[in-house]
């Protein structure tokens, strides 16, 4: 009898859950969801997702033919997308994107931060134009747009989303200008949320393991030059969809942190509880990089 309890009283919390969650999807119904990075991968995945949400997607990326590649699928799938060409790098331009979209769309209900680029390469070679190129995408990007955003996010109560990694929390081998980014993401997207706390704007921040998506096969070598040597993942590689599924869910849960894939949240408990041993297999996966 008890165990008949347990299970009715389980299989009512989870309906409840299911409930809320479908009823915050509502929530997207004509409001406007800015994803920068969007003209491939993960970024159009989450154009995607939002879009079948009911979300007028503001879509930005550097990509001009991604873009309208982008936007011919979407107006296939009936879904309401406006997009922008603008280097995130550059703040002005950001400043006058978020700008644009605001005048042609309205106020930003989630500005999703993906755009990102990585490299491949041992510190000792890589030249120091590629730390700030990585940077300058992966966190200034971030900064940018947010700053450019966050006074619309006000006004709407709306998200801030920042696509981190592993790299965010612990050391990756081989990729010391992508972590550099991807910490001060971290802090900056957990600082933001305690000066947003009374204004209604919530703050996620998703530590993901990996993605297939162009990042890697983009990413930069010791000279800035598209790196030619394959990558090695460990463990599970999830599919853009999914990652993009999964990572809205997570929103409609009100997370402050994410991790996402099987690999992330194995990772997080054994950096904190053991870096050293965190460190002896991340370098087995990825030693590989300091011998190209």
């Amino acid at each position: 009898m008890a165990n008949n309890r347990i299970g009715f009283v389980l299989m009512i919390s989870t309906f409840e859950r299911e409930l809320f969650r479908l009823r915050k999807e509502t929530d997207f119904q004509e409001k406007v969801v800015v994803i920068t990075g969007a003209a491939g991968g993960l970024g159009e995945a989450f154009c995607r997702c939002f879009g079948k949400l009911g979300a007028k997607i503001a879509a930005i990326d550097i990509d001009q033919n991604g873009l309208k590649t982008l936007q011919t699928i979407l107006s296939d799938e009936g879904i309401v997308c406006k997009s922008y060409v603008c280097n995130v790098s550059n703040s002005e331009e950001c400043f006058k994107t978020i700008e644009q979209v605001i005048s042609e769309l309205g106020d930003i209900f989630v500005l999703v931060n993906n755009a990102g680029v990585a490299h491949r390469s041992a510190f000792f070679k890589t030249d120091t134009s590629v730390f700030r190129r990585v940077i300058d995408v992966s966190l200034f990007g971030s900064i940018y747009c947010t700053r450019a955003a966050i006074e619309s996010l006000m006004k709407t109560g709306g998200a801030v989303i920042g696509v981190s990694s592993i790299a965010g929390f612990g050391p990756l081998c081989g990729r010391t200008a992508y972590a550099a980014a991807k910490h001060g993401l971290a802090g900056f997207l957990n600082t933001l949320r305690t000066e947003m706390e009374d204004t209604g704007v919530s703050v996620m921040i998703v530590y993901a393991t990996y993605i297939k998506t162009n990042i890697d096969k983009n990413a930069l070598d010791a000279d800035g030059n598209l790196n030619q040597n394959e990558k090695i993942a460990s463990g599970q590689v999830l599919m853009p969809d999914e990652a993009a599924r999964q990572i809205v869910d997570g929103l409609l849960a009100g997370e402050r942190q994410l991790m996402l894939g099987e690999n992330a949240q194995l990772s997080w408990d054994v950096y904190h509880q053991d870096p050293l041993m965190f460190e002896k297999v991340m370098m087995e996966n990825n030693r590989y990089i300091l011998e190209q």
